[in-house]
């Protein structure tokens, strides 16, 4: 699904609810939000960048669904009512989303500590180009191994999040798939479920959509 597709199926609901009322202007909110974070997952889906790159926006969202929580009146109107239901299944689906992203784990990052992530990353990457297939298991070892100590160590410190682990999936997978050098480890599988179940969520999004 494309960004385009994206905005404008969101935009036909923002239409939908521009009738006149005392909840409009909440609903029209969490709309207007919810159709800036669905744009930004879009363009960050892959590869994987919504902890950092949607956080804001993620965090609009929050606050726009609290606002109609906080009204009792635009709750049972937005929230409760069947033809309303989408406000809170929507809802549901982005806190899914970065719950299941891990996306909090990351929020107290340093930029010192994620820059380095991302230079080593980058490093390792410029090594496997650099050689051919044959060189780059005994060439790159060192690189690959010193990235996979740093990944390890953020995950023991609980630095978890989608980011980090696609980027470090990614890299496993050329090293151990591309280049046959190892066997994908273990403790990347979790990795691979997890960033399997984000590039789904533009699908997911659209089902739940289409049943409204």
């Amino acid at each position: 699904m494309n960004n385009l597709f994206l905005h404008i199926l969101l935009c036909s609901i923002l239409t939908s609810w521009s009738n006149i009322g005392p909840c409009s202007n909440l609903k029209l909110s969490f709309g207007t939000s919810s159709s800036l974070f669905a744009d930004c997952l879009s363009k960050n889906i892959k590869p994987v960048h919504i902890c950092v790159a949607c956080a804001e926006k993620f965090q609009s969202v929050n606050e726009s669904y609290f606002n109609i929580t906080a009204d009792k009146n635009c709750t049972d109107e937005l929230l409760d009512s069947d033809n309303a239901m989408v406000i809170r299944r929507l809802f549901d689906a982005y806190l899914n989303m970065w719950v299941n992203a891990r996306c909090s784990t990351c929020s107290g990052l340093s930029s010192n500590v994620s820059e380095e992530f991302k230079n080593e990353t980058d490093e390792t990457l410029r090594c496997f180009r650099k050689h051919n297939k044959t060189q780059v298991c005994d060439s790159c070892r060192e690189r690959y191994n010193n990235l996979t100590s740093l990944f390890k160590n953020l995950q023991e410190k609980g630095f978890v999040c989608a980011d980090l682990a696609d980027s470090m999936n990614s890299t496993a997978a050329s090293w151990s798939v591309g280049y046959h050098c190892d066997h994908l480890q273990f403790e990347y599988l979790p990795v691979l479920s997890m960033t399997f179940g984000i590039l789904l969520l533009p699908l997911s999004f659209y089902l739940l959509l289409s049943k409204f």
